[in-house]
């Protein structure tokens, strides 16, 4: 079968030859994302595999109906940048990789978390500016002695639980579909009472619309003095802007974002204009207690491998049985 795949990364592209050659399949790879002009080089293959967090918009899917290309699959988790409502006006059925290794996400969490509690950043600062004794007089905390609070309980917010529980630390989580049984490593409380007992919120829940701004200022009151906030997740999750206020007041003493709120507008204009320009994220990554990294939690060996090989075989059971088991539906009107 006849195979393209979008916004292929140079790490990736040795593993699509060693699949391609491994399955006997005709594999097409682009670095360009998958849009409305993009898709015209789909027409005559069979499937499309993507990766990118810009939009898949309404015009992707037409296209795709039009040169009888039923099956999308994706190679991350998020289906927030997917325009639902037109797959299913046009009959496209889309796969993603839910779990192409939790371990991954879980353990940059855990480091941005021992990067806030030693500070780190300050550190690195006072070195920077040779100031060798300043730089000794930051004294840190240690996490076993931290509550963590961690949001959402899916494959990743186990990894973390389990992480955080092995350094000693107290672990509380928060999930609208907690799990059934007995969690001897953690206990279930509210939304509100995580906030409020927290000293780390640790975020593993997607970007659905009902999650936007699911940590606004109204969170931020709830919240310890001295409270640290990891995003590792989606990007609409924290509003920014009541982030920063919080941090520059004091109310928080860290935040590690890997997730930003703005990265799909920015990602858009550094394609168009080739610069990078927000004021909001300098601000950010001039400030010693924060952490920012451009959306690479999950970029480990193992990710990337199981992120290819796991969405082509999506894709395969698309095309040769009608279905795949990690089919992402759009919802009911």
């Amino acid at each position: 079968m006849k195979i393209i795949a979008y916004g292929a990364r140079v790490d990736e592209i040795q593993y699509f030859k060693q699949w391609a050659k491994e399955t006997g399949n005709t594999l097409e790879y682009h670095t360009e994302f998958l849009d409305e002009n993009t898709v015209e080089w789909a027409k005559g293959f069979d499937g499309i595999n993507s990766l990118q967090t810009t939009p898949y918009a309404a015009g992707v899917f037409e296209k795709m109906h039009e040169y009888g290309i039923k099956f999308l699959a994706i190679r991350n988790v998020g289906t927030d940048n997917v325009d639902m409502a037109a797959m299913k006006q046009y009959g496209i059925r889309l796969s993603n990789v839910p779990a192409y290794s939790p371990a991954a996400i879980a353990e940059f969490a855990l480091t941005d978390t021992l990067y806030l509690l030693r500070n780190m950043g300050k550190v690195q600062a006072q070195l920077q500016a040779g100031d060798y004794e300043k730089a000794g007089t930051f004294i840190g905390k240690e996490l076993g002695q931290q509550t963590v609070g961690v949001m959402g309980t899916g494959h990743i917010g186990r990894v973390a639980i389990k992480l955080f529980k092995g350094f000693g630390a107290k672990v509380i989580a928060y999930d609208p579909y907690p799990m059934k049984g007995e969690h001897p490593d953690f206990e279930y409380v509210s939304l509100e009472e995580l906030f409020k007992q927290s000293d780390i919120i640790d975020l593993h829940v997607p970007g659905i619309e009902q999650n936007t701004h699911i940590i606004d200022e109204a969170a931020f009151d709830l919240m310890k003095p001295g409270a640290i906030v990891i995003n590792t997740a989606r990007p609409n999750l924290i509003d920014t802007q009541a982030m920063l206020s919080n941090l520059k007041s004091g109310k928080l003493a860290g935040v590690g974002i890997d997730t930003y709120e703005y990265e799909t507008e920015d990602l858009l204009n550094l394609a168009k204009h080739g610069s990078f320009e927000d004021p909001l994220w300098d601000e950010l990554l001039g400030m010693p207690n924060v952490v920012l990294s451009p959306h690479i939690a999950y970029y480990t060996e193992t990710a990337v491998h199981n992120m290819v090989y796991f969405s082509l075989q999506n894709l395969v059971d698309f095309l040769t049985k009608g279905e795949t088991n990690t089919e992402v539906t759009a919802p009911a009107k």
